[in-house]
């Protein structure tokens, strides 16, 4: 599969689609976090700490909660297993 972003893919669901397709998965690689992207991760994970994570979620509560986050991002540590958004899955047929 070419590379995609992650969203609601779970390296389970790739492992399925050879399953269901009768293809064997060779490998999935996990881009690495972009620096870019390391305070979005940071403020995630603080989100993550103290609500479920919902798709679509306007809350006062939610709303405090990331706001505190920008305040807690230069405490945090990304840790050495995380791993970026975009995943590539390679099937041999």
């Amino acid at each position: 599969m070419p590379p995609h972003h992650i969203s609601r893919f779970s390296d389970k669901a790739l492992r399925k689609i050879g399953d269901i397709f009768d293809i064997e998965l060779l490998d999935i690689y996990h881009e690495n976090i972009q620096k870019e992207h390391f305070n979005f991760y940071k403020q995630t994970i603080w989100a993550n700490i103290f609500l479920k994570p919902k798709l679509i979620d306007t809350s006062l509560k939610r709303k405090i909660i990331n706001k505190l986050g920008i305040l807690a991002r230069p405490f945090m540590k990304i840790p050495n297993s995380a791993y970026g958004h975009t995943a590539v899955a390679v099937y041999k047929v």
